[in-house]
């Protein structure tokens, strides 16, 4: 029996790393993927099975009366399904006012002191305060930034001026602050990084674009596919950001 030759191995092994490697991209791609989707429906099961708990005496108490004859489980469910709706647009308004503002601090802060409660709740709000924030907290510009490695580069979103603290540690007089989501879910993971402001290049093209570009893994990269690719409010829903219109501003000649 002939030995492989070393040549031979390593053809071997480097197939074996490369096939490992595309099998954990595409299983961290799923769990970015599928990870939000099985949290919110699990979130709505147990929204919708308080609900129906809370209105099943009442359901009974209507049955024995002979006001809803005979109302099956699926009824109950629906109620239950509408009222969770009903309750987070109720919500959702009283939020916008300055009084329902008030009312729904005390209650964060009451929750986040329950412990173990309270990380995993204030985790959440904070994202989905990401989801719902205003124009003026979105993303500025888009950038490219030398990432993971050498001669590899990756798209990034500025986000604010980096903190002067920062910049002192890391010992440089300008830095910006970039974050560097992951495809095709930004929402759900990425890199916030702060870069010397020298090693970040400007990037023709607007944060809807560049948004595209992420959750589309590159397929819709230029201004001419916008019709073709993903649709305007489609890109807001699944990157859970109001993107801007402008390009970065070209130099005057």
């Amino acid at each position: 029996m002939v030995d492989a030759s070393p040549r031979h191995r390593d053809t071997v092994q480097q197939a074996g790393e490369s096939a490992y490697k595309r099998l954990r991209e595409a299983a961290l791609t799923g769990v970015a993927v599928v990870v939000p989707v099985l949290v919110t429906l699990y979130v709505l099961s147990v929204a919708v099975g308080v609900v129906d708990d809370l209105l099943e005496p009442l359901v009974q108490v209507l049955n024995g009366l002979g006001l809803t004859p005979n109302a099956s489980e699926t009824v109950v469910d629906i109620a239950g399904v509408a009222a969770v709706v009903v309750l987070t647009v109720v919500v959702g308004f009283a939020a916008s006012f300055r009084s329902g503002e008030r009312v729904l601090a005390q209650f964060d802060a009451a929750l986040e002191r329950v412990p173990g409660v309270g990380a995993v709740y204030k985790s959440f709000r904070q994202m989905g305060e990401v989801m719902v924030r205003s124009e003026a907290d979105n993303f500025q510009s888009v950038k490219l930034v030398e990432f993971p490695h050498e001669d590899a580069y990756t798209l990034g979103f500025l986000t604010t001026e980096t903190p002067a603290a920062i910049e002192s540690a890391a010992d440089h007089d300008e830095m910006v602050s970039l974050f560097l989501p992951l495809a095709p879910n930004p929402v759900m993971g990425g890199h916030l990084t702060h870069v010397p402001a020298d090693r970040v290049r400007d990037v023709d093209m607007t944060v809807e674009e560049g948004m595209r570009t992420v959750v589309t893994m590159g397929v819709a990269i230029s201004a001419t596919e916008v019709d073709d690719g993903l649709s305007r409010d489609r890109l807001e829903q699944l990157t859970g950001e109001e993107l801007a219109n402008e390009r970065p501003a070209e130099d005057s000649e």
